[in-house]
């Protein structure tokens, strides 16, 4: 328990037990503990060096333990200031293997990341964001958890996601769309995106590689300052200003469907073809195609299964809704 404070096994025993039961000589103690007389008294040496313990009448007399609440958070602290210390040299030894990394690897810095160490190395670059992360996101997933990324939104962090319109159509894509998009999420979908992809505060691109049975993923490629984050960063911001925005769904009371737009939503969503509604309603297939945009459109569905999504939450498919018919 008291290893984390640099405390040896045999000390965080002797001490203990002196807090417990109270002082005694090398040898009362050996007997208390179960250790050796030579490795008591070699804790004993520890813990005095550490403030935890004096000895009383000299060197040779018995140990007694010196105050947890305040001992103990002296020695608390100086861990944490050795701890500081640690870390200050771990950001300097990064700046240094970074500035090698570049002048070795040439004007594109491109850190490879194997797959079992893929999730922890990108909660690191990400718990370090400050300012924006941008997304690429479209199948196959590794994890659907946005849990951190709410947490980031919540300390002010923009988060600016592009979604693949197979990653809009994921089984339950939808609803955790909307709650990122009640969060605060800035999120678009386009047809086709070329790849997945992260760039975190615009000093960062984390690109996920595809195995050959296009799992994911094999390996990951880090990407810092250079002509090619440059150029991705780019890509992100073209493909952004093409895309169609999504909203998160109203909370407010929906507009109600008249009965013929109630009963085109339900052949639609049965899973009939166009021409089978079209004959169905005995209208023609472009009044259908022109009638079903007009429902996404209001929706503010990009795709049927998102307008489906939508219509569901917006009271359209309530109990006054058509039965789906059988045939077609």
């Amino acid at each position: 328990m008291l290893e984390a404070l640099g405390l040896s096994g045999d000390e965080t025993v002797t001490y203990m037990e002196m807090v417990r039961e109270g002082p005694g000589g090398p040898g009362e103690l050996a007997r208390r503990t179960g250790l050796s007389a030579k490795r008591v008294e070699a804790a004993l040496a520890g813990l005095v060096s550490r403030g935890l313990s004096v000895r009383e009448g000299g060197p040779d007399g018995p140990a007694v333990a010196q105050p947890p609440d305040s001992a103990g958070e002296l020695l608390l602290a100086h861990r944490m200031q050795e701890l500081l210390q640690a870390r200050a040299a771990m950001v300097r030894l990064a700046r240094e293997y970074h500035v090698e990394n570049r002048r070795t690897a040439g004007p594109v810095a491109i850190e490879h990341v194997p797959k079992d160490a893929l999730a922890l190395r990108v909660e690191q670059i990400v718990r370090r964001s400050r300012t924006e992360v941008l997304i690429f996101d479209t199948p196959p997933y590794f994890s659907v958890d946005n849990t951190l990324q709410m947490e980031k939104m919540a300390a002010g962090v923009v988060y600016r996601v592009l979604y693949d319109r197979e990653a809009v159509d994921f089984p339950g894509a939808m609803e955790r769309i909307d709650r990122c998009l009640r969060a605060g999420e800035q999120a678009r979908v386009t047809a086709r995106l070329p790849m997945k992809m992260m760039i975190v505060d615009r000093e960062v691109a984390i690109l996920p590689a595809l195995s050959e049975a296009g799992t994911w993923p094999s390996a990951t490629g880090i990407i810092r300052p250079s002509p090619l984050l440059t150029g991705l960063l780019e890509l992100f911001e073209r493909i952004f200003d093409d895309s169609v925005p999504l909203a998160a769904v109203s909370d407010t009371a929906p507009d109600p469907l008249d009965a013929e737009d109630t009963r085109l939503l339900t052949l639609l969503l049965s899973g009939l073809t166009d021409e089978a509604v079209a004959r169905h309603l005995g209208i023609g297939r472009r009044t259908v195609l022109r009638r079903a945009r007009g429902l996404m459109d209001r929706a503010g569905a990009v795709t049927r299964m998102q307008l489906g999504w939508y219509a569901a939450r917006r009271g359209w498919l309530g109990p006054a809704a058509a039965p789906v018919p059988n045939g077609g």
